[in-house]
């Protein structure tokens, strides 16, 4: 039995049947009262409505989710060898990937490797982990402990500046090093392809990781081709069209300076030469626009911007502005020219973006082949009781 009581709380009638499905939330409705005694963040056992043990998880009264589950086990003990097996377990399925090719990886994706609120991004040695709830945040000492012992990390990053944090009544922090050492950047490796992180001031943990399979996927349609990539950031799309033998000529846009001279740099490294492409600063909208009055036309177009949709609230913009951008990135794709289209909105599904890119096409009156569609990579498991965590999707599409 487990060596630790935990406080209880009780489920109404009928409510825990998603639970016993595997899900690993309960949302303050389906509780019978608000448990007392449990500050927030801290581990309650959840009973049925009959009084039978059903799961164990953390809790916090600000919050829709007031429950994140973390076992279903009455023996497993919330402790630091819990966050050891888990840990363990995450590493064991990273070892798919060859680390001479790449280096570079989600280490743990949340609810997706069991652990509710917890982001860890391999970058070579380094770690970088995001704490986005307040029960992981009451367990940060031996998440550390717990990462440092279950990876040889060099070092751990805390990157604990995300807004969701806010919602969970947790302050935003600066970057800081929990423990080890930490340089101010690294060199990694993904798919052969070099690339330099800046995992102190770049966006997310300091590279979209989730995107790898994709870039892989891109090579086979830009051999010698002229390519855009729009939001392009530090060029990940780009450097691997510009590997391409024969090389694409990309042209880069993006409204941020540093990524786009972080672009140019990673081109070097490489070895490609830049004056041989293009690097923009410039919103991808406006670009677009001018790109098309001047009746400029690419072979393969990359749409990859950021989530236009963070809330369900948002929701019918960000259609508008899927279908808005899909248009515009076709008006400069040629006859027959690729387009990889992506959102990253949790809110937008797979059919929503299949859609928008419908929707534009008939306005357009273009015909369009659906090539390939893609969603999470190996590194970005989907707990699969919970298909509301994924929120990747990008399809690739030949537009005549």
């Amino acid at each position: 039995m487990s060596a630790i009581h935990y406080p209880g709380a009780s489920l109404k009638p009928h409510r825990d049947e998603s639970l016993l499905n595997g899900h690993l939330w309960i949302f303050s409705g389906a509780l019978q009262q608000p448990p007392r005694w449990v500050e927030n963040g801290g581990v309650l056992d959840i009973k049925s409505a009959t009084g039978k043990f059903v799961a164990r998880g953390y809790y916090n009264a600000n919050t829709d989710i007031a429950v994140r589950i973390l076992t279903h086990d009455f023996e497993e003990d919330i402790d630091l060898e819990f966050l050891r097996r888990r840990i363990h377990s995450a590493v064991a399925l990273r070892e798919v990937f060859d680390p001479e090719q790449t280096n570079a990886y989600r280490l743990i994706n949340s609810e997706g490797d069991g652990l509710p609120g917890l982001v860890v991004d391999r970058y070579a040695d380094i770690l970088v982990a995001q704490i986005h709830t307040a029960g992981m945040e009451q367990l940060r000492p031996l998440v550390i402990e717990a990462l440092m012992q279950e990876t040889g990390a060099r070092g751990i990053l805390l990157r604990n500046d995300g807004q969701s944090r806010r919602r969970e009544g947790l302050q935003i922090e600066e970057p800081t090093i929990a423990a080890g050492e930490v340089p101010e950047q690294v060199q990694v490796r993904e798919n052969g392809v070099s690339f330099f992180i800046d995992f102190w001031q770049g966006q997310k943990t300091g590279f979209f990781l989730d995107q790898r399979d994709k870039r892989e996927a891109l090579r086979k349609y830009t051999r010698g081709k002229r390519v855009l990539n729009c939001f392009s950031y530090t060029g990940g799309f780009s450097v691997y069209a510009a590997l391409n033998k024969p090389p694409a000529q990309v042209t880069s846009v993006d409204i941020s300076a540093p990524a786009i001279d972080a672009a140019r740099q990673i081109f070097e490294m490489n070895g490609l030469d830049t004056s041989a492409h293009q690097f923009v600063v410039a919103d991808v909208f406006d670009y677009l626009e001018e790109a098309h009055s001047q009746g400029e036309l690419f072979d393969v177009v990359v749409l990859d911007p950021p989530a236009f949709a963070k809330s369900q609230g948002a929701r019918t913009q960000a259609l508008k502005a899927y279908r808005r951008l899909n248009m515009l990135g076709m008006q400069v794709l040629k006859p027959g020219g690729i387009l990889l289209t992506c959102s990253c909105s949790g809110v937008v599904g797979m059919d929503d973006l299949l859609g928008s890119v419908s929707l534009s096409a008939q306005r357009l009156q273009r015909s369009v082949q659906l090539l390939e569609s893609y969603t999470h990579g190996v590194d970005h498991p989907i707990h699969i009781a919970m298909p509301e965590t994924a929120y990747l999707k990008s399809i690739f599409c030949r537009v005549q």
